[in-house]
C-alpha cells in the first residue's frame, strides 16, 4: 500500500510539472548490478563506528568516532569551560566525518584523573561525597575513585550549567553525530555497579566505613534532572538515552521521538535479558519500537562477555533489536588477528547487518519534448537493512555522454525507508538543454546537511559513483 501511495505521488508530481497523462511510457533499465561481494561495514550512522582502538580492518575510516569526556576535562575551574579536548578532536576530522561523545562523572576502572573525574572545586560543596576503592582488574587502574553527592543542589546546578555551555557551543553543529544522555552512575551508564574489585559489585553506600557521611543514591528527581539538562541543551542534535536506568530511559524517550538509545552490553546475555527490566505495557513497547524513529547504538560489553551469546547470537541481537551502529573495539583483544577466524567472521556479519542498506531495485525514465521536463528519471528503492536511516539524504544523478556531463544537475530527496519497505525518487532534467544521444547514468547519495557525508550502496561503483545503466535522449 505504501509503495502504491508513492507511485501515485510520483504521477501527481509529473502532472504538476506538465507531463500529460498520455505522455511516453516509462522505459525500464536493467536491474542495477549489485556488488554482492561488498561488505558494507561502515557508513554514516550504520555498521561500525570508531571506538576503543578500532581493531576491525574496515574498508574506510568510519564516519563517526566516539569518545567519553570526564567532567574534569571540560571545566577545570568554576565557570571556566575548556572545550579544547572537543575542539582538538573536531579539528582532526576529515571532510564528512563526525564526532560523538558523552560526559561522565565517575569511572571506576579507567579514570584519567587519578580517580577524580569531577572538577576539584566541587569537593568542598559536597560534604556527603566519598572516596572508594577502584576496580583493580582493569587497565588504567587507579586505587580510589571519588563518588559525588548526586543529590547535592550545588552539584545539580553546576551539572546543568555545564550542559548549557556545551549546548550553546555545539547544539546543531553538523560535526556532532550524537550526544549520550549519560551522567549518573559508573561511566555515566545509570547504574552503580563496577566497584570494589568485582565488576558486578555495587557502590558501597551501605558501608559506613566508606560512606561516612550518609550519602544516598541518586533520587529519581536527581536522575531526571541530569537527563533533562542534556535534553534541554541539545534540542537539535541526535541524543541517545542509556538503557540501564529504566525510569530515566522512559522519561527521555517520552521527551521526543527523535531520542534514540545506547546500550553498552552488546554480545552479553544481559543485553536482551535485562533491556526491559520490569517495564511492561506501553513503556515496554516504547522501548522496543524506538528504532523506528531513532537509532539504537551499542558497544561490546567487553571482558569475557564479548561473545557470551554465541557467534550467531551477536548477529541475532543486531537483527532482533534493529541496531544501527556498533563500536569498533572493546573486544577483549589488542589486535584483529588475536581473534579466531570464526569470531572475526561473526563480527563482520554483525557490521554488515547493522543499520540501513538502501538499494535501487528498479530504474526507469521517460522523455517528452513537449514539456520543459523532457527527461524524468524514477528510481525505486528498497531498504534491505534492519533499521532506517534517520537522516535526510539527497540523490544526485550524473549523466555522461553525447559530448556533455550533467553532473548532479538533477537531485531529489530520499526520505527514511523502513526495513523491507519501498520508496521512489523522481528527478527532472531540463531536456531542451540536454543534447540527444546516449548517456551513462550514475548516482551518488549525500547527506542533505553535509554533502561530503555519503551513503554507501551495495552497487558497482566507478570513480565514487554508482552505476545504474545507459539511457537514450531522442532528437527533438
Amino acid at each position: 500500500m505504501r509503495y502504491l501511495t508513492h507511485l501515485a505521488a510520483c504521477a501527481a508530481l509529473l502532472a504538476a510539472i506538465g507531463v500529460p497523462a498520455v505522455a511516453e511510457d516509462w522505459r525500464p533499465l536493467p536491474v542495477p548490478t549489485s556488488d554482492n561481494g561488498a561488505m558494507i561495514l561502515t557508513g554514516p550512522m550504520r555498521g561500525f563506528y570508531g571506538w576503543h582502538g578500532g581493531i576491525i580492518p574496515l574498508p574506510q575510516t568510519p564516519t563517526e568516532g566516539y569518545t567519553r569526556f570526564a567532567w574534569a576535562d571540560l571545566e577545570p575551574r568554576e565557570d571556566t569551560y575548556d572545550f579544547g579536548p572537543i575542539e582538538r578532536m573536531l579539528a582532526g576530522l576529515k571532510p564528512g566525518q563526525r564526532l560523538a561523545f558523552g560526559v561522565l562523572s565517575v569511572d571506576t576502572c579507567c579514570s584519567a584523573h587519578q580517580g577524580l573525574d569531577l572538577p576539584g572545586y566541587l569537593l568542598s560543596y559536597m560534604p556527603k561525597a566519598f572516596w572508594m576503592k577502584a576496580d583493580p582488574g582493569n587497565y588504567g587502574h587507579v586505587e580510589n575513585v571519588y563518588v559525588p553527592d548526586w543529590n547535592s543542589p550545588y552539584f545539580l546546578d553546576r551539572y546543568r550549567k555545564l550542559f548549557v555551555a556545551l549546548g550553546k557551543r555545539y547544539n546543531g553543529d553538523p560535526r556532532i553525530a550524537w550526544v549520550d544522555i549519560r551522567g549518573y552512575g559508573n561511566w555515566g551508564e545509570g547504574h552503580l555497579a563496577g566497584a570494589n574489585a568485582y565488576h558486578w559489585t555495587q557502590f558501597p553506600y551501605d558501608d559506613p566505613a566508606v560512606n561516612r557521611n550518609g550519602a544516598e543514591r541518586g533520587t529519581l528527581d536527581t536522575r531526571f534532572a541530569m537527563a533533562d539538562a542534556i535534553i534541554d541543551a541539545f534540542p537539535d542534535t541526535q541524543l541517545l538515552a542509556m538503557t540501564d536506568d529504566k525510569p530515566v530511559l522512559v522519561h527521555a524517550l517520552k521527551r521526543s521521538p527523535r531520542i534514540g538509545m545506547r546500550r553498552d552490553s552488546w554480545g552479553a546475555r544481559m543485553f536482551g535479558d535485562s533491556l526491559l527490566g520490569d517495564l511492561t505495557g506501553a513503556d515496554a513497547q516504547l522501548v522496543l519500537n524506538r528504532w523506528r524513529t531513532a537509532p539504537f547504538i551499542v558497544e561490546s560489553y567487553g571482558w569475557e562477555k564479548v561473545f557470551e551469546v554465541g557467534l550467531d547470537g551477536i548477529v541475532k541481537q543486531v537483527e532482533d533489536y534493529h541496531l544501527s551502529a556498533i563500536g569498533n573495539g572493546n573486544f577483549n583483544v589488542r589486535r584483529w588477528n588475536d581473534l579466531a577466524a570464526d569470531k572475526q567472521a561473526a563480527l563482520l556479519r554483525s557490521g554488515t547487518r547493522a543499520g540501513y542498506r538502501y538499494m535501487p531495485v528498479a530504474v526507469s525514465y521517460r522523455t517528452d519534448p513537449q514539456v520543459s521536463c523532457g527527461l524524468a528519471l524514477r528510481i525505486d528503492w528498497r531498504n534491505d537493512g534492519v533499521a532506517p536511516s534517520y537522516e535526510a539524504w539527497r540523490v544526485h544523478v550524473w549523466l555522461t555522454g553525447a559530448g556533455a556531463t550533467w553532473d548532479g544537475r538533477a537531485t531529489s530527496d530520499l526520505p527514511p525507508i523502513q526495513p523491507d519497505a519501498q520508496q521512489n525518487t523522481l528527478q527532472c532534467f531540463d531536456a531542451p538543454k540536454l543534447p540527444a544521444g546516449q548517456y551513462h547514468l550514475s548516482i551518488t547519495v549525500s547527506a542533505t546537511v553535509d554533502d561530503r557525508r555519503t551513503m554507501p550502496l551495495p552497487l558497482v561503483s566507478e570513480a565514487g559513483h554508482y552505476v545504474l545503466g545507459t539511457i537514450t535522449v531522442p532528437d527533438r
